[in-house]
């Protein structure tokens, strides 16, 4: 009874596996991107190692020589699969080239080693490798691979404990079906793409020369002049350049066509760094943040507000940093009324406090004729500078 219990959670281990190639390739087809691609197939190659197995589970089948044909399957499956690791951080090649070593080292420790346990141990070592590249990417690109590196933790434990009969085979198979969920709903997490890209971004700028050194100041208000442009222009370009140092995205927010590229045509950095939204009437009301490095949205509070949650949003995804600067406060507030503007930052203050995303917007007081109107503004802010 139990060994129809084990082969049958075997056999769904392995058609779960399975499931990951249509699922990924459907996703692959969507975005070109070869990491779906490649761990589509290797997980594909993957669950028909585990289904050769639970084959020869049912036929009572132990040869050595025979169990070698599904481990080879495995291993070409771990090939693209920690290829696909390398497609993650733009170094596809050179993970291409460690992954075929490894099968390489463990068939040649496979029949020289002649110790069982020593075999079982070295079988773990495809497992054990891509729990300490996916860490390697955590660590050094600070990226959310969380859910990887629990699944494949999971799975290298399970086959570690199941492999030495730490782990009761029946628990084996439902530890490795509940890993592999981990990691199905890692890898179709719907902003996982923008992930892909925003690594690659990572590496092609380069490390920060700077450190990140932000006071904590979320929401700051900068007071100006009517009249000296000029300087703000270059206060903002100064802004640009120093978070692109930081290897900070700098969204550009203007109202109204207030600043026109022109203006900016010293700024002189990386498109991954920079955006520009252009908020005027007949603007779109459907956008995706961080795809284009110039968009244009509706004169529309509600519009904004979307944005700036997209924003707030993406970097709280992909662990990044973000500064919006919005030129200006004061045109929306003569435009729309200081109560609606005022509603819509209240209701970011507490976002912007939990996540990564640092608001700037330049006021002009005297503008206002009546004063207590922006000296609510001025009672959100963590702080009011000056230009």
């Amino acid at each position: 009874m139990n060994d129809l219990v084990v082969t049958t959670m075997r056999l769904l281990n392995g058609l779960f596996t399975l499931s990951f190639f249509p699922l990924l390739y459907s996703i692959y087809r969507k975005t070109q991107r070869r990491f779906y691609l490649l761990w589509g197939v290797g997980f594909l190659l993957y669950g028909v190692n585990i289904l050769i197995r639970t084959g020869f589970l049912y036929l009572k089948i132990t040869a050595l020589d025979i169990e070698l044909i599904p481990f080879m399957f495995l291993l070409t499956g771990f090939t693209l699969i920690i290829t696909g690791i390398g497609e993650l951080i733009n170094r596809a090649k050179m993970l291409l080239l460690v992954s075929l070593m490894v099968p390489l080292i463990i068939v040649i420790l496979y029949f020289t080693v002649q110790t069982y346990s020593m075999g079982q141990l070295i079988a773990q070592i495809p497992y054990i490798f891509i729990c300490i590249s996916l860490l390697y990417i955590r660590v050094n690109f600070t990226a959310s691979l969380d859910l990887f590196i629990v699944g494949w933790a999971i799975l290298s434990l399970t086959n570690i404990g199941g492999a030495f009969e730490l782990i009761d085979k029946m628990y084996v198979e439902i530890f490795a079906i509940f890993g592999k969920i981990v990691l199905l709903i890692g890898t179709t997490y719907p902003r996982f793409s923008f992930l892909i890209d925003d690594l690659r971004r990572f590496l092609i700028s380069g490390l920060p020369s700077k450190y990140i050194t932000e006071p904590g100041d979320k929401l700051v208000l900068v007071n100006s002049k009517p009249g000296i442009r000029n300087a703000e222009i270059q206060w903002i370009t100064n802004k640009i350049h120093d978070n692109s140092e930081k290897s900070i995205k700098t969204v550009l927010i203007t109202t109204y066509d207030l600043i026109s590229p022109s203006d900016l045509a010293t700024v002189n950095v990386s498109q991954e760094h920079f955006y520009v939204v252009r908020m005027i009437q007949s603007g779109r009301s459907v956008f995706d943040i961080f795809t284009e490095h110039m968009m244009v949205i509706n004169d529309d509070l509600n519009d904004l507000d979307i944005l700036v949650t997209d924003i707030i949003t993406f970097t709280n995804d992909t662990k990044t940093s973000c500064q919006i600067i919005l030129y200006n406060l004061s045109s929306l507030i003569h435009t729309h009324g200081w109560k609606r503007v005022y509603t819509f930052l209240l209701s970011k203050v507490s976002l912007l406090k939990s996540s990564n995303v640092y608001l700037y917007a330049l006021y002009y007081p005297k503008t206002h004729e009546i004063e207590s109107d922006i000296a609510k503004f001025e009672t959100l802010a963590d702080k009011i500078s000056e230009i």
